[in-house]
């Protein structure tokens, strides 16, 4: 995942072009030039649906790819949820230092969403780790140069201020913890993508390095980094980090991983 953490250990076809049959050759008209015979123009129409034929099926897995998929049903999600929640989720663009490499930089980017008007956003650590410079861009348009960033590694979190005004939120749901069963929305920016929606369920809750988060039966794209998780009342309850993927014993799942908001109360000096 581009800016996610792995947690997962685990012809040429060829076209046959039928020559022209010299024995059915076009015959002079008297009336003008010579006439192209049907069995030619048959000949002709068949070899161009050979080639379109060839041409999509060459390119045919492309349409395969779950981007067609992921567009169409985040499409049909934002005719039912509030459209502050998605202004409020930025695309992060971060040129940092290369790891192993004293001078050599590399971009990388990922999702945030902004909780207060004056420019306050929530991401992943990994996202603006060894940043050396970051700007946000916001669904109208807009695109501001961060003012200052921090981060807390051990919780995956960081937080980027703009010192901007009149910036579109999002609120916290800083009291009840999702559980099990609850089903949630996500908005990110996968796949080179802007403001993608999908839906979920929360599945259970996980220890990773010491550390609670959950899981989320999900869609979850490299991009995805920092995507906020609403509850249905619109509150954001967690951040993506990462996602799982488990062999189950009936199929394989795909599952999102997600830091608690809660955790945001260790930045207490600025929530």
């Amino acid at each position: 995942m581009e800016s996610e953490k792995d947690l997962d250990e685990q012809d040429k076809q060829e076209l046959d072009h039928p020559d022209s049959d010299h024995a059915y050759a076009d015959e002079p008209d008297e009336y003008g030039p010579p006439r192209r015979s049907i069995l030619f123009r048959l000949v002709a129409l068949f070899t161009a649906l050979a080639f379109i034929s060839l041409i999509t099926l060459t390119y045919l897995p492309i349409l395969n790819l779950p981007i067609v998929e992921l567009v169409s049903k985040s499409l049909h999600y934002k005719k039912n949820i509030d459209d502050q929640l998605l202004q409020a989720v930025v695309k992060i663009n971060v040129v940092s230092r290369k790891k192993g490499s004293s001078f050599a930089v590399e971009q990388k980017s990922g999702t945030g969403f902004n909780i207060s008007s004056d420019g306050l956003l929530v991401t992943n650590y990994h996202v603006i780790e060894d940043a050396l410079n970051i700007t946000i861009s916001f669904p109208n348009g807009n695109i501001y140069s961060a003012a200052h960033w921090s981060g807390k590694p051990e919780y995956d979190l960081a937080l980027i201020t703009l010192n901007k005004s009149n910036l579109p939120t999002v609120p916290l749901n800083m009291s009840k913890p999702p559980v099990s069963g609850d089903q949630v929305r996500i908005v990110g920016n996968p796949l080179g993508l802007n403001n993608i929606v999908v839906e979920g369920e929360v599945k259970q809750y996980l220890t990773l390095k010491g550390q609670k988060v959950f899981s989320i039966v999900a869609p979850i794209y490299p991009g995805n980094s920092g995507s906020p998780v609403y509850d249905r009342s619109g509150k954001v309850v967690g951040v993506i980090f990462g996602s799982l993927h488990r062999n189950d014993v009936k199929n394989d799942v795909d599952l999102g991983l997600a830091v608690p908001i809660t955790d945001m109360l260790r930045f207490d000096s600025t929530l």
